[in-house]
């Protein structure tokens, strides 16, 4: 009887826990929504910079970030697509929607910024219509089949497609990602594992509509 009691209350706590970390990073809402985007502007810097870098933007391009939390990516991207650009974040929490447009306040008011609610499943854009997508940290939240063919759509040809995942939070083989990405129509594609500054391992993902 004490044993069952015992686990009782283990997975009590246990349910307590994953309900404050959905809250916070998975879907994030209110006050530990407003917390998991502090966090994650300290510790995602580094992805963010890799993130836009290998997506190679150019001026003038058209953006996609797919979860763009509380912006550090949007600020990035619209500074190398710059003042005729355009940089679209897409996430369905509308707390982290409000970081990121007070983070690019600047860059919103002008127009090369805009947020509006979406998923990599349901992005809201026209066939074709984007140069670049780009995700950190995001991916674990998708139907991946879906979201991969929902962005293979928006695409145009010769688009590129840059995804970044800690490992910790998205335990599936590169190779397997990678036959994913594949399968929705994408070619070009390279998935790997590299080490993070602190060591951790990250999921990278590079991809192309032909």
């Amino acid at each position: 009887m004490a044993a069952r009691r015992h686990r009782g209350v283990l997975d009590a706590m246990n349910d307590v826990v994953m309900k404050a970390l959905d809250a916070g990073f998975g879907h994030p809402r209110g006050l530990l929504g407003k917390l998991g985007g502090t966090l994650m502007a300290l510790g995602n810097g580094e992805q963010e910079r890799w993130a836009v870098e290998r997506a190679g933007l150019a001026a003038g391009e058209r953006v996609l970030e797919v979860g763009p939390g509380p912006g550090l990516g949007l600020r990035l991207a619209a500074e190398e697509v710059g003042p005729k650009g355009h940089v679209l974040g897409i996430d369905p929490s509308a707390v982290m929607r409000d970081m990121a447009t007070a983070r690019c306040a600047s860059l919103v008011a002008q127009g090369v910024v805009e947020l509006a609610a979406g998923t990599a499943e349901r992005t809201g854009r026209d066939r074709a219509s984007v140069d670049a997508v780009i995700s950190v940290n995001n991916i674990m939240l998708w139907d991946r089949p879906a979201g991969f063919a929902e962005l293979a759509r928006v695409l145009r040809p010769g688009g590129r497609l840059v995804v970044t995942v800690h490992k910790q939070v998205f335990d599936v083989a590169p190779q397997a990602l990678a036959e994913e990405a594949r399968a929705a129509g994408f070619a070009e594609v390279c998935a790997q594992y590299r080490p993070r500054q602190r060591g951790e391992l990250k999921l990278e993902l590079f991809a192309t509509r032909p």
